[in-house]
Order: structure tokens, then C-alpha cells, then sequence
């Protein structure tokens, strides 16, 4: 078996260390970071290559991603960030963490081109003003190479033990019996249409009275369909907290059915529920969660993944036994759980993290909409006219 990771969750994996601090936001929206990387690429010459897709294995590892753009007339690659304010207040960690992507970048193309030397540079573009600030440094191609190998170790174990987990997950959903003695009325006909729907890749409008049983019919079959369609995650998105409530009560009953299923369930609440100090801000200098925050995240993370229901209380256990902060360790959790639980806007917002995350790691994710006709007037507060 392998495990395929993107460049860019590798590096946030292993290189983000120190505290957890939101005063400076490189990239302020999903749209003007791309507006910002058409600016700067309109600005090189006609022989620069963007997005340029690079691959690298190691060991079990297969490391892929999209450099933002290289030059071949000067050998440099380069790492895109935009921003707005005053990048003198960005924090070391964000620089350290930028350096480790462009590196890895730095030796994926070098092993793809063949070069024993590359220059590497971060461009900040500042999207109020427009202005680039270039850090360029050559590197050698054997450094570069020690370092992506470096980071590759660092990450191994744990995709090794996500890799394990797969399998075992799988197994146990091919197995999986559905959690009751028998159907209730026109539930059948709906897992039926579940199954259907995703082993078919179409999307799926299903009305049903009170009473059916809509979760369980809903969740149980693309539980099943995991295996065979090789799917990474299930969404479970509602509106409400009883409609999360629900989901999690289905987990509940397929753990009672099926006591040995080795199925992470994440629930994800706002972060003015999960916050254990609301009178405080999100940095080093203010919360003392945040403080350290990345250098105790591992054990935290380790400990999280070894819990199946990661509903609030429990997932707040964790985080305090660890000291981190029980939201942003829910965010992490969200890379490594198999069923998810959240609001619409986890997938659906401008800055939805699901949809993200999905995008970045190229996840084959299904998603259950619950009670989906209050998506319209949600969809009305999330995006402008």
C-alpha cells in the first residue's frame, strides 16, 4: 500500500511549530489569493511555467502538488502568499512554515528536471497595494533532497497508521450489518437510493415523512459504499444543532451494533461554542492554549485519533488534557476523521474548511444534506448578491 499526500498538508504536518496566533492572514480569501496569483504571474516572462504539477515518492509516501510558478530562464521557483497589512508582523512560524513548502517544491522539481541546484524564492503580493516583496535564496539540490526526506520521516509513522486504519476501516464497513432487527417502511427504498446515487457519482433529492429513519438510511449505506467506491470521507451537514445531534445519535447506534467498528466520527461546532477563553484572542500573547500551541498538537492529535466519537465533550477532554484549544484541534481532526458532522458552512461558506480541505488533499468525499431546504435561505447569509 501507499499513502498520497499533498505538498502543502505534508509541510503543515511537520513544519508548524510555536504558537497558534490569527493576527496575520497571508491569504484573505480564496479570490483574491487567485486574482493575486494571476497579477504576479502576468508580471513574468512569456517562458514562465504556472502550476506546475510535481511528484516525488518516499518509502511509502507519494508527495504531489502544484508549484505556483518556475522560471527557466533564471531557475527559480516560486511560492505565491498574498496578504494585506503589514507583513513585518507576520509571525516566524508562517515564514518557517512557507520556507518548508517551497523546499519541498525546490527538491520536486530538481529531481524533476534533473538539476543539482535551483533558487527558491517566497513572493509576498500585498493585494491592497499590489506590491511584491521577493526572498530568493539558491539551494542545492542534495540539501533540498535531505530536507524532503527529513519531513517525509517525520510524517511516515502517522500515514502508516492512517493506512492501517483504511484498511481496517473498510473491512469492518464491507461487513457491516445495517444497526437494526429489520427496515422500517420506505427506508430500504431510501439506502437503496444512497448507495445508488453515489456508486453511480449523481447527486440524490430524497423526501420522506417523520419517522423513517432518514439518518441511519441516509449514513449506513455510504458507510457501505467506502470500500467500493473508494471513498475518503462522509460529510453529514445540517442547519441545526439537533439536526447534528441526530447524526451523532446514529453513530451511537451503529457502535452499539457493531462495537468493534473502527469509524472516527468528528462533530465540528462555531467556534464561540467550542472557545474556552471568550474573553481572550487567538495568540500566544492572549489565550494560554494558543501559546505552544503547534508543539504540543502531535500528542494531542495522537490521542484524539485513538477516540471513535469526537463529539464536543469528548474532543474537549482531549484538548484540555493537552492544553490546545479544543476548536482549532477539531480543524486538525477534521483531516483524519471518516464521518463529519457540521453546519452547511463548513462546506458551503466563501471560506468553508471541508470544501478546502477536499479540494487541497483530493479527497472522494460524499456528502448527506440535511433538512436541505434551508440551504436556500442559508445560502442568502453566506454569499453576497
Amino acid at each position: 500500500m501507499s499513502y498520497s499526500v499533498a505538498v502543502r498538508a505534508l509541510c503543515e504536518f511537520t513544519a508548524k511549530v510555536g504558537d497558534l496566533d490569527l493576527r496575520f492572514t497571508p491569504s484573505p480569501s480564496a479570490q483574491e489569493g487567485i486574482i493575486g496569483h494571476r497579477t504576479v504571474t502576468s508580471r513574468r516572462s512569456a517562458h514562465y511555467q504556472n502550476e506546475v504539477a510535481l511528484e516525488g515518492e518516499y518509502q511509502q509516501l507519494k508527495v504531489r502538488g502544484r508549484a505556483d510558478g518556475y522560471d527557466p530562464d533564471s531557475n527559480r521557483l516560486e511560492e505565491v502568499k498574498t496578504y494585506r497589512g503589514d507583513l513585518d508582523a507576520q509571525p516566524a512560524n508562517h515564514r518557517q512554515l512557507h520556507w518548508a513548502q517551497v523546499k519541498v517544491y525546490g527538491w520536486l522539481m530538481c529531481h524533476k528536471l534533473g538539476l543539482q541546484e535551483i533558487d527558491l524564492a517566497l513572493v509576498y503580493f500585498d493585494i491592497v497595494g499590489e506590491g511584491e516583496t521577493l526572498l530568493n535564496q539558491c539551494f542545492q539540490a542534495a540539501d533540498l533532497e535531505q530536507f524532503f526526506n527529513q519531513q517525509c520521516a517525520l510524517f511516515l509513522g502517522w500515514a502508516r497508521q492512517e493506512m492501517q486504519h483504511r484498511e481496517a476501516r473498510n473491512d469492518a464497513a464491507r461487513a457491516l450489518a445495517f444497526p437494526h432487527a429489520q427496515f422500517r417502511t420506505g427506508q430500504r427504498a431510501l439506502a437503496e437510493s444512497v448507495y445508488k446515487a453515489v456508486s453511480t457519482g449523481r447527486c440524490l433529492m430524497a423526501q420522506a415523512p417523520t419517522g423513517i429513519g432518514k439518518t441511519v438510511g441516509t449514513i449506513f449505506p455510504l458507510l457501505k459504499a467506502l470500500a467500493p467506491q473508494q471513498l475518503d470521507k462522509v460529510f453529514f451537514l445540517t442547519a441545526k444543532t439537533p439536526g447534528r445531534k441526530l447524526a451523532l445519535d446514529a453513530a451511537h447506534v451503529l457502535y452499539t451494533s457493531s462495537p468493534d467498528l473502527p469509524l472516527r466520527v468528528l462533530e465540528l461546532v462555531a467556534r464561540d461554542k467550542a472557545c474556552e477563553h471568550l474573553d481572550k484572542a487567538c495568540h500566544g500573547d492572549s489565550c494560554p492554549l494558543a501559546k505552544g500551541f503547534y508543539d504540543r498538537l502531535p500528542a494531542a492529535r495522537v490521542a484524539a485519533s485513538k477516540v471513535r466519537l469526537l463529539d464536543q465533550r469528548n474532543l474537549r477532554e482531549v484538548a484540555l488534557a493537552h492544553d490546545v484549544c479544543p476548536y482549532y484541534l477539531s480543524q486538525e481532526m477534521a483531516r483524519w476523521a471518516d464521518l463529519v458532522v457540521a453546519d452547511y458552512n463548513y462546506y458551503f461558506d466563501f471560506g468553508a474548511m471541508l470544501f478546502g480541505l477536499a479540494q487541497l488533499n483530493q479527497w472522494r468525499a460524499a456528502v448527506l444534506v440535511d433538512e436541505a431546504h434551508n440551504l436556500v435561505e442559508r445560502a442568502r447569509s453566506m454569499y453576497s448578491a
